[in-house]
C-alpha cells in the first residue's frame, strides 16, 4: 500500500486440508552432526515426520550410532556464522524447525553457500545441566569465523538474508530471488512490513502481533517515511500530516489476492487514523467509525476455501476531518456485494458470518421469537456439494455430509456479543436489532421452502411444506396468502387484460432465492445507510467550512477458483483495473 494512492499486500500461501494430510505423513531426512561423540562419521541422517519430536529423534541416533545410554543427550539448532545454539526441548519437533530454514538451506545442504550454516547438532548433557562441547566445536567456529572475514573482504558472497533491509530498494541487486528470500528472512523475524520505496508490502502473519499497542500509536506519531522500521502506522501517519500539510485530500489503496490480510490492515488503517486526533467531539464519532467496521464485516464478510473471514463486498471508507486535524465524521461507499453466496456456496466455504453468530448466539427468548433451528437445519446454511456428489433435498440433512458449521478457534458466541456491541456503538437501538435479526431468520426459512407438481397433467406447482409459509410470514409480517401468491405466481399484463400465470417446477427455485437474495441485499444497503446517517449528523452536513478527508479503499482480493462465476469475473476485472491505475500512478512519480 502506498501512502497516497497506491498498494499492495501480500499473504503466504497456507495449504488446504489435503495438503496438510500429506504433510503430516510425508518423510523428511534430518542431518544431525555428532561432532566428537561419533568419531568419523560427519553427520547421520535420520527419518523423522513433521511431527516427530526431538526425544524421538535422539533415540534414533543413540541406536544408529551406538551411543552410551546412560548419558543425556540434547539436539542443538545453528543457525549462522558462529551462532548460538538453540537447545531442542525433548517435545520439540526439529522437522518443524527446519521448514523454517531459507530455501538455500535446503536445496544446498552440502555446499558452500549459506545453507551450511543451519544444522543440527548432537550434544551431550552434564550432570550439572551444561552442555558438553567437543573439540569439533572449536574446529568448526574457526573455520566459520575464517569464512566471515573472507564475506567482509569480499572473496565470498553476503549470505542470503543475513541481515535483511527494511526497504527493499537499498538491496544490490534487484531480484525476485534476492526480493523473495529478504522477505522471507524478515518474516521469520516476525517482521511482516517492508518497504518498497513508498510503497509497503505486508505479508500475513495469520496470528495477532503485540505491535498495534497505543505505544506505537505515538511511536509513529509525526516520523517521515523510513526512520523508523516499516509500519502499517507510519502509512497512516504520512497520509495524515500530508493532508493538513498540504490541504489536500489523501488516499491509501490496498490490494492483494484473497487472504493476504487487506480487510485488518484496512481496521489498522481506520484505528490509527482516528487515534491521530487528538481533539474528539462529546458524539464519540471516532468510536462510531470504529463500531462500523465489525457490523460490515458480520454481514459482508464470509468463510472461503483461502481464507475464514475474507470480503464479499468492496468499500471505500472516507474518514472526514476538519482543518485543525480533528475527526469530523466519515462516510461507507459500498461496491458488489456478492449475493449469490446467500443461497449456495461451494465445498469447504460458508454463508455470511452474521447467520452463524446469530444461531450459536441468541438467547432462549431470541430462539423461540425468531423461530431459530441447528444451523445444519437450514439449506442456505448446509451447502456441501462436492466435484463428484450431487446433493439431493431428500439427503441434505445426512451427517456424514455436514462440515464447515465451525471455524478452529472461532467463538460464535463471543462474535455475536461483539456485533451487538459494535450495532449499538452505531446506533441500532434494541428494536431495530430484533427486527434485523427477525429478517435474518426470515431468509433462512425462506430457503427451507419445498415445491412439487399439483398433477401430472398440468404445470401448476404447490408447496411440499407448507407448515415454513406461517413461520416465514410471522417473521417478515406479511399476510400468508400474499407470500404463497409471490412464491408460486406472476402477473402479466397484456391489453386490456391482467393475467395470473402460475410459476414452473424449473422456475420456482430460482423465484425463492432471487426473493432471498433481494431481501439480504436490500438488508444490506440499509445498515450502509444506516451506519452513514450515524457518521454524518445533520450538524456536520450544514457546516459550509472545508472538509479535509483520507480515503481507505479495500476492495476483494484476485481469485481463481476452478469455477469462476460471473463474480469472480467482476472482482478480477475491479483488480486489473485498479492495478491498472496503481502502475500508471507509480510510473508517473518516477518520471
Amino acid at each position: 500500500m502506498s501512502l497516497q494512492d497506491g498498494g499492495c499486500s501480500y499473504a503466504v500461501a497456507t495449504a488446504s486440508g489435503s495438503m496438510r494430510r500429506r504433510l503430516e505423513d510425508q518423510e523428511f531426512s534430518l542431518r544431525v552432526y555428532p561432532g566428537t561423540l561419533a568419531e568419523g562419521t560427519i553427520y547421520c541422517p535420520v527419518s523423522a515426520r513433521k511431527n516427530t519430536t526431538a526425544a524421538e529423534a535422539i533415540e534414533c541416533l543413540i541406536e544408529r550410532l551406538h551411543l552410551e545410554r546412560t548419558k543425556c543427550y540434547v539436539l542443538a539448532e545453528v543457525k549462522e556464522f558462529g551462532g548460538e545454539e538453540w537447545i531442542l526441548n525433548p517435545c520439540d519437533c526439529p522437522v518443524q524447525r527446519m521448514m523454517l530454514w531459507p530455501r538455500s538451506a535446503l536445496e544446498n545442504r552440502s555446499g558452500l553457500g549459506s545453507g551450511e550454516d543451519y544444522r543440527f547438532l548432537l550434544r551431550e548433557k552434564n550432570l550439572d545441566g551444561s552442555i558438553h562441547y567437543g573439540g569439533s566445536l572449536q574446529m568448526w567456529l574457526r573455520v566459520t569465523e575464517e569464512r566471515r572475514r573472507m564475506v567482509e573482504r569480499g572473496f565470498l558472497p553476503q549470505p542470503a538474508g543475513s541481515n535483511p533491509p527494511s526497504d527493499l530498494c537499498s538491496l544490490p541487486e534487484l531480484t525476485e530471488r534476492a526480493i523473495l528470500e529478504s522477505l522471507r528472512a524478515r518474516f521469520r523475524q516476525e517482521k511482516i512490513y517492508t518497504y518498497i520505496g513508498s510503497i509497503l508490502i505486508v505479508i500475513n502473519p495469520f496470528q495477532f502481533l503485540p505491535i498495534y499497542n497505543p505505544k506505537y500509536v505515538k511511536l509513529y506519531d509525526n516520523h517521515a517515511l523510513g526512520k523508523l522500521e516499516p509500519h502499517i502506522y507510519a502509512v497512516a501517519d504520512v497520509a495524515y500530516h500530508a493532508m493538513l500539510q498540504r490541504r489536500k485530500n489523501q488516499c491509501i489503496v490496498i490490494s492483494g489476492e484473497s487472504g493476504s490480510g487487506k480487510t485488518q490492515s484496512t481496521n489498522f488503517l481506520i484505528h490509527h487514523l482516528t487515534a491521530l486526533s487528538q481533539k474528539g467531539f462529546a458524539s464519540g464519532v471516532e468510536q462510531i467509525i470504529l463500531g462500523a467496521g465489525p457490523v460490515l464485516e458480520a454481514f459482508g464478510n464470509a468463510k472461503t476455501a483461502h481464507n475464514n473471514n475474507s470480503s464479499r463486498f468492496g468499500k471505500f471508507i472516507q474518514v472526514n476531518y476538519q482543518e485543525s486535524g480533528t475527526v469530523r465524521g466519515a462516510y461507507v461507499e459500498k461496491y458488489l456485494l456478492e449475493k449469490s453466496r446467500l443461497v449456495y456456496q461451494e465445498h469447504n466455504e460458508r454463508n455470511y458470518h452474521v447467520f452463524y453468530y446469530l444461531l450459536a448466539g441468541a438467547s432462549e427468548d431470541e430462539r423461540k421469537s425468531f423461530h431459530l433451528l441447528k444451523p445444519e437445519e437450514y439449506h442456505y446454511l448446509n451447502q456441501m456439494t462436492k466435484k463428484s456428489h450431487k446433493l439431493h433435498w431428500d439427503n441434505y440433512y445426512d451427517s456424514e455430509l455436514q462440515d464447515c458449521f465451525t471455524v478452529e478457534g472461532e467463538d460464535l458466541k463471543h462474535d455475536f456479543e461483539r456485533l451487538q456491541l459494535a450495532m449499538e456503538m452505531v446506533g441500532f437501538l434494541p428494536a431495530t436489532r430484533k427486527q434485523i435479526f427477525s429478517l435474518l431468520s426470515a431468509i433462512l426459512h425462506l430457503g427451507n421452502i419445498r415445491y412439487k407438481k399439483k398433477t401430472y397433467r398440468d404445470d401448476s406447482i404447490d408447496i411440499c411444506n407448507p407448515e415454513v409459509l406461517p413461520t416465514v410470514s410471522e417473521l417478515l409480517e406479511v399476510k400468508e396468502e400474499m407470500l404463497l401468491e409471490a412464491l408460486t405466481t406472476r402477473k402479466t399484463v397484456t391489453v386490456g387484460e391482467r393475467l395470473i400465470v402460475p410459476y414452473k417446477l424449473a422456475e420456482v427455485g430460482t423465484v425463492r432465492d432471487s426473493m432471498a437474495k433481494s431481501l439480504y441485499s436490500a438488508l444490506f444497503d440499509w445498515i450502509v445507510f444506516r451506519t452513514n446517517h450515524a457518521l454524518l449528523n445533520n450538524k456536520d452536513l450544514e457546516d459550509s467550512s472545508k472538509i479535509l478527508s483520507i480515503g481507505v479503499l479495500d476492495i476483494f482480493g484476485f481469485e481463481d477458483y476452478e469455477s469462476n462465476s460471473f463474480e469472480q469475473f467482476c472482482i478480477n476485472f475491479a483488480n486489473e483495473r485498479l492495478q491498472h491505475y496503481f502502475n500508471q500512478h507509480i510510473f508517473k512519480l518516477e518520471q
